[in-house]
């Protein structure tokens, strides 16, 4: 069985996306699958991603748009054309130029799957609205409708597809970690040390693009609300500034009186970031909306208990005692910080052990991607349909 996903990045800019995508891959690849990797990447972006997820670089292709209009490739369009070797294309994401790859590998005979992460919630389909809606009317509607199945990473997009009226089956498999991310370590005061961090303070770690959508003009206020509460935290904020919104963070935190609570500091890649993670003690994610947030299950399997918003599903978070699953309002996420705080040492590290259970259990790539091949047998070989297909 030949198997190729379809994504628009998995470069060390494309943070979650590729995470996902490349992880999944990998692990598939691991099983002795034939897995290859497409985006719309640059040579640079390949040679990462094969050096960082351990990935044959001849198994991965960058394809860099040079038609304008659509942001398309010639050469990936040219080579989607000629080949019909592929049984399953796995396409992660929509509203790019990659759509139109996963339609023509479809017309050559491959059973398509498509996993939106998250762009088809109501508060992303409310972005560009008018963009999208055309883009839904010519193609991106029909690319959907004639999925063989639709992957749902989170129940909330499941509940996604039934509002566009979707009927296709629909899998839900959600996203995880390698085995390996759980036994990794940081050098946290090496972090501290480099930012000038307070060292006698405890860290609550915001690590995503610095962008509309992710609620820190919620958090940033809550956190003020608390006023001496917090006395003991502090705020880090990682992460590239998307859209110019750093500029308007700032001055939320300049209107909050905080410059002394809220740290930003640019994006931490690769090995990097796990440095951040062990400076910290906590993580937030207290999103608008979500697909099936990567940095969640990375910051759980690192030991960080976390909170975040009902914009995606972790009640895991609750039923585990790992964190705090919240409404995505500020009242709600300032009551969580409450109780964050309130945490004793020994309840921290209970919390902290619970969300590498948590982890161990469910969020392993190794038994998620054998989910996704029973998935792949059944569309490609007619084997039996896996029961978490409905």
């Amino acid at each position: 069985m030949k198997i190729v996903h379809i994504v628009p990045s998995f470069g060390k800019q494309s943070y979650g996306l590729g995470s996902i995508s490349m992880g999944l891959a990998k692990a598939q690849l691991d099983t002795g699958a034939d897995v290859s990797v497409w985006s719309l990447d640059m040579e640079e972006d390949v040679l990462w991603a094969s050096q960082t997820y351990n990935f044959p670089k001849d198994k991965l292709f960058g394809f860099p748009p040079n038609i304008p209009l659509i942001k398309t490739s010639r050469a990936e369009v040219s080579k989607a054309l000629k080949d019909k070797s592929f049984d399953i294309v796995h396409q992660h994401s929509l509203w790019t130029s990659q759509s139109l790859i996963t339609s023509i590998l479809r017309k050559n005979g491959a059973k398509s799957i498509i996993a939106p992460h998250g762009t088809l919630s109501e508060f992303a389909l409310g972005k560009s609205k008018l963009k999208k809606d055309i883009a839904l009317s010519l193609f991106e509607r029909k690319n959907l409708e004639k999925s063989s199945v639709l992957h749902a990473t989170s129940e909330y997009e499941i509940e996604d597809f039934k509002r566009l009226g979707l009927n296709n089956p629909i899998a839900y498999i959600e996203n995880g970690v390698g085995s390996e991310i759980v036994e990794m370590k940081g050098n946290g005061e090496q972090f501290k040390e480099k930012y000038n961090l307070p060292r006698d303070k405890k860290i609550l770690l915001y690590l995503s693009r610095i962008t509309p959508k992710k609620g820190l003009d919620m958090l940033i206020p809550a956190i003020s609300e608390l006023k001496d509460d917090f006395r003991d935290w502090v705020l880090v904020i990682v992460g590239n500034d998307e859209f110019n919104y750093q500029r308007e963070v700032l001055e939320i935190i300049d209107k909050c009186n905080l410059r002394n609570k809220v740290f930003i500091i640019e994006p931490q890649y690769g090995n990097a970031k796990f440095d951040v993670f062990d400076a910290s003690n906590f993580f937030i994610l207290p999103s608008y909306s979500e697909g099936s947030p990567m940095v969640v299950v990375d910051a759980l399997a690192y030991g960080l208990p976390v909170i975040t918003t009902k914009s995606s599903s972790w009640n895991d978070l609750n039923k585990y005692q790992c964190g705090y699953w919240v409404d995505i309002k500020k009242i709600e996420i300032k009551k969580a910080l409450e109780k964050m705080i309130n945490l004793s040492e020994e309840e921290l590290i209970l919390y902290s052990k619970n969300a590498v259970k948590l982890v161990r259990e469910k969020y392993l790539w190794d038994e998620i991607s054998q989910k996704t091949i029973e998935m792949y047998k059944w569309l490609a070989y007619n084997e039996n349909k896996p029961n978490f297909i409905y």
